[in-house]
């Protein structure tokens, strides 16, 4: 079997898996007008995807030892396959959310079932090069997603993108039987069934608990209802896992000094992917006007550099371990976040470009060694647990770094206009300047000072957008750079810390 050939198949799965994430967000509006349904009905198109995928993880561990890790990726990538052609033809927004639950629960299982498949393949030696690649498909799939289904619908519907996913899917199935074994090299496991119950209630409740915690208010009944139960399920789940004979979550890994500070990094590092990533195609869209399509293309340069940038972290990983690499790109990362917060109304287009170019560096650099780290730290019977916790971690961590950040800006605006709207200006008569302003624009003497007033107060609210934008992205530069600390930690433990777990 030749290596590399089948890091390439699986890097298609995985990519497949996670640009189906992204690539319907800029199609909601477009089944809604289709199927005649509102916002909070249509959300459910990404909601239960992002659902379906996180509860769906945790069955990897035991789903690769009872049927070989070959055997599963084969089946998920076929659900993913089956959950697009029934997207594609759905006649219902129902048909259509139960289509993409089928998809997110396929997707779920193939990002990690991959990567325990390139554990296995790969020697220790090897591994920062091959999730080196591996990466390139993880990291430009988040970015590719929006401006990939754009295409897709301004040239045919919003079916189009399910039709690309079916197809592609289809060839990566067909490449992946032809490579992947379907052998089994472990012995069956009892399923644990009262841990993975515990551990589903946390997931759901917690992911809906942050997805509506800013539309309800944190402080609703409903939103604290759904965080006492995600609290509740979680300390359920580790009193049931922590005697458990074969857990769903073998809670032994995070003695491995090496492993734990890879979960750490792998959290930070979601706020270095997913906050850029949310915030600023909302500024240029909210701040500077520009149309979606033109912000997908400004997106693309960082994917593009991320892409370049894996391969060689990769390489670095292999020869120097992982804890120079991920310090590097931790500074990387905090300096792109930054760079972000002198960006204005009249930023250029290279001012938007650039910082981005620090983003994708540091992201190449922090992921290879944090997935090559954690997954040296483990034994390999334990690769199938390790490899979706590390998934989860990623998009569980992205999920709260996306609510947090828009309940932070959503305040921000408001104390900035507050802060704005009591200047004298703001709340003193019409300046001479501006009324003159607007006469020679041709407004009347009567009309002038309620027309100027408008004008002013609209800028006055782009400015305290603009304020409150800069501000989250310094926030976020401050955070990012602690996680310099777990980054430098990495590898002091001599890379083999398995031996300590019994």
């Amino acid at each position: 079997m030749n290596r590399w050939l089948l890091l390439v198949v699986v890097m298609v799965g995985t990519f497949l898996s996670i640009l189906d994430t992204t690539i319907m967000n800029v199609g909601l509006p477009h089944i809604m007008t289709s199927f005649g349904s509102n916002v909070e009905h249509a959300k459910w198109v990404s909601t239960g995807f992002m659902i379906a995928a996180a509860v769906s993880m945790p069955l990897t561990g035991w789903l690769g030892r009872t049927f070989g890790y070959g055997t599963v990726y084969l089946g998920a990538l076929a659900l993913f396959t089956l959950g697009a052609v029934s997207s594609a033809f759905s006649f219902s927004l129902d048909q259509l959310i139960f289509s993409r639950v089928i998809q997110g629960v396929g997707a779920g299982i193939v990002q990690p079932t991959s990567i325990a498949i390139l554990t296995r393949t790969f020697p220790p030696e090897m591994r920062g090069r091959a999730f080196g690649i591996w990466s390139i498909g993880v990291m430009t799939a988040p970015s590719l997603g929006p401006t990939v289904g754009g295409l897709l619908i301004d040239l045919f519907n919003w079916r189009a993108v399910f039709i690309m996913s079916l197809t592609v899917g289809t060839a990566a199935l067909v490449l992946s039987s032809a490579v992947l074994s379907r052998e089994r090299d472990e012995e069956p496991a009892p399923f644990d069934m009262k841990g993975y119950l515990a551990l589903a209630t946390f997931l759901v409740s917690a992911l809906l608990t942050v997805a509506h915690g800013q539309e309800e208010g944190w402080t609703s009944r409903i939103i604290l209802l759904g965080g006492a139960v995600a609290v509740t399920s979680i300390v359920l789940f580790i009193v049931i896992e922590w005697d458990a004979e074969y857990p769903i979550m073998p809670l032994r890994l995070f003695r491995l000094p090496d492993f734990s500070l890879a979960m750490f990094l792998t959290v930070y590092r979601s706020l270095g992917l997913f906050g850029a990533v949310f915030l600023l195609p909302i500024f240029l869209m909210q701040v500077q006007g520009r149309d979606p399509l033109e912000v997908g293309l400004l997106m693309m340069p960082g994917s593009i550099v991320m892409a370049l940038c894996s391969p060689i972290a990769g390489i670095l990983t292999d020869r120097f371990g992982g804890r120079w690499p991920a310090v590097g790109g931790v500074v990387s990362i905090a300096l792109s976040l930054y760079l972000h917060q002198s960006l204005d109304e009249l930023s250029s287009t290279w001012q938007v470009i650039y910082p981005q170019l620090f983003r994708g560096l540091g992201i190449a650099l922090v992921m290879t060694p944090v997935v090559t780290t954690g997954m040296n730290a483990v034994a390999r019977e334990d690769t199938g647990y390790a490899s979706w916790m590390l998934n989860l971690s990623q998009r569980g961590s992205g999920a709260f770094a996306i609510s947090i950040l828009s309940s932070l800006l959503h305040r921000q605006v408001i104390i900035q206009k507050d802060l704005l709207g009591a200047s004298a200006m703001a709340s003193g008569p019409t300046p001479r300047w501006l009324k003159y302003l607007g006469i020679t624009m041709g407004y009347s003497s009567i009309e002038v000072q309620p027309a100027m007033r408008a004008v002013f107060g609209r800028q006055l609210g782009k400015a305290a957008t603009t304020l409150a934008f800069q501000n989250i992205f310094f926030l976020a530069s401050a955070f990012t750079i602690t996680a310099l600390v777990p980054a430098v930690l990495i590898n002091r433990f001599g890379g083999n810390n398995r031996k300590i777990v019994k």
